[in-house]
């Protein structure tokens, strides 16, 4: 791939229907994974979500006066995109100019890595979190928080602290899927050389 084709992409008709339906399981698995990482920080943290995000997301308050739905709901609409892209960047950086795509599993191990790195960053945050509660949290955190009417401000950061490192890992996750497709490729041109 040269540096041409990353800023201005020909993509070949043969390969626009596979790359789609890769943005749109990246979507779901996005969504999904949302859906449970919000479930889980709920029950960590659940003001943050009483306190925060449903204010944020009050559009999509749900008819019944469910907590939890509310929260998986946001948890859907917070990640969806975010695996969306994910699944089109690695879609489109995997796609070659006479058509070819790595096979299904390929892109499962990416997608994998992807999420495990996502996953990993929010235990590194919320490990972080745990640690910053014996550093104590700046003002402007503790003005916010008071401003918000917050009780319980250690477990209100530690989400806080997992969220915001989810978003990296799934950054740094991403670039690791990148990775492996480009090794891949790497590695099966090698094959078809040795076998010519």
């Amino acid at each position: 791939m040269k540096p041409v084709d990353l800023i201005y992409p020909r993509i070949p008709l043969s390969t626009v229907g596979r790359i789609a339906a890769l943005t749109v399981a990246g979507a779901l698995a996005g969504g999904f994974y949302g859906i449970l990482h919000d479930q889980i920080t709920y029950t960590i943290g659940p003001e943050y979500f009483t306190r925060f995000k449903f204010d944020q997301f009050s559009y999509a308050r749900p008819a019944t006066n469910s907590p939890r739905l509310f929260a998986g709901i946001i948890g859907f609409l917070a990640s969806w995109w975010v695996g969306a892209l994910t699944g089109w960047v690695l879609a489109r950086i995997s796609v070659r100019r006479k058509g070819a795509l790595p096979p299904n599993g390929v892109f499962a191990k990416s997608f994998a890595l992807v999420f495990a790195t996502t996953m990993v960053a929010g235990v590194v945050g919320y490990t972080w979190g745990l640690y910053r509660r014996t550093t104590g949290y700046s003002d402007s955190w503790r003005d916010w928080m008071g401003d918000l009417g917050v009780i319980d401000e250690e477990a209100f950061m530690s989400v806080g602290y997992i969220h915001n490192a989810s978003y990296i890992g799934g950054c740094v996750g991403m670039l690791f899927g990148i990775l492996y497709l480009m090794r891949w490729w790497r590695n099966k041109g090698a094959e078809q050389a040795g076998s010519d």
